[in-house]
């Protein structure tokens, strides 16, 4: 199976991305649920990397 990735460029202001980074931490708490089902991962990939991943960019940002 090959998965196909499409990188975008949206354009967000600084307050927008920090509401993003503080909307990662509720997320983040589905990553704890224990009624979490391997069927919902979008793309298969686990809550807590995807969070990890956003906010990781978005912090690089930041430092820019």
């Amino acid at each position: 199976m090959t998965t196909k990735v499409k990188t975008v460029l949206i354009e967000f202001t600084e307050a927008e991305l920090e509401t993003i980074a503080a909307a990662m931490d509720d997320y983040m708490s589905y990553a704890d649920d224990e009624f979490a089902n391997e069927d919902d991962l979008i793309g298969g990939i686990p809550v807590a990397d995807r969070v990890n991943s956003i906010n990781d960019k978005i912090d690089e940002v930041f430092q820019s």
